[in-house]
């Protein structure tokens, strides 16, 4: 098993969770200073806090994990029922976690991430045709190959892909719901055609896949950035204001 300096180094460099974290990162750093509070729901082992300067993150996931890093605190839990006290956050964040929940339940996973924010929420997700595309060619060229389908992709194929308008639109009725304002923003993250060249890879080779993957990963800030018409995720961000 790889070492956990290992793991987090290709966390941190590797496409795969680099693209899915950077954008989000860049978004998040205008909010954090010393002292600022970040809930990440839907963490994984070691979520947008490898990224981020801030050293007050509280990682959120179902999965279990024995992460240990300094100024990450994980809790095993479920972002339809966050532990927390209302705006006990400064900011709260969400990343590829849409799309694994049936679209009748995305709307109380907004509900709790404005819940516990005080001065920004933001969401990132595969969005819309052309992240659904992308994936059910990812999902053809495995069964051609007669390779299983990863438990992220059938998750994600269960369900009607997030919307980017839709998202938006119900994290402003949620933060009107709590007497606040939202001065919301959509961006989009991971270019489709590295994407897709990298899943060619990996459908053919794991042992491709991997140098390949480190390299996008390394070069992300040199490869074409992703606009709305081709990008796998888009990624929205609510300023929150008291009226």
């Amino acid at each position: 098993m790889a070492s956990s300096w290992t793991r987090k180094f290709l966390y941190r460099f590797a496409w795969d969770t680099r693209c899915r974290n950077v954008d989000v990162a860049r978004l998040l750093y205008p909010f954090t200073k010393p002292g600022t509070t970040v809930l990440d729901a839907g963490c994984g082992e070691y979520g947008v806090a490898a990224f981020v300067r801030s050293t007050n993150v509280v990682g959120v996931d179902i999965l279990p994990a024995d992460t240990q890093n300094e100024g990450f605190q994980f809790i095993h839990g479920s972002i339809l029922s966050l532990p927390f006290r209302e705006r006990e956050f400064d900011v709260a964040v969400s990343v590829d976690v849409l799309e694994h929940l049936p679209a009748h339940l995305r709307e109380e996973a907004i509900r709790q991430l404005v819940r516990t924010a005080k001065r920004a929420v933001i969401c990132a997700f595969p969005c819309g045709r052309v992240a659904r595309e992308m994936d059910e060619n990812y999902a053809d060229e495995l069964d051609s190959r007669g390779e299983a389908r990863p438990e992220w992709l059938v998750e994600h194929l269960a369900s009607q892909y997030p919307d980017a308008a839709d998202i938006a639109a119900m994290i402003v009725l949620e933060v009107e719901r709590t007497g606040r304002k939202a001065n919301v923003t959509t961006t989009y993250s991971e270019n489709v055609a590295v994407a897709r060249s990298l899943r060619r890879a990996s459908s053919i080779s794991k042992l491709l896949y991997i140098p390949a993957n480190l390299a996008a990963g390394i070069l992300l800030p040199l490869l074409p950035r992703a606009e709305e018409s081709n990008a796998y995720r888009a990624i929205i961000c609510a300023e929150l204001e008291n009226v």
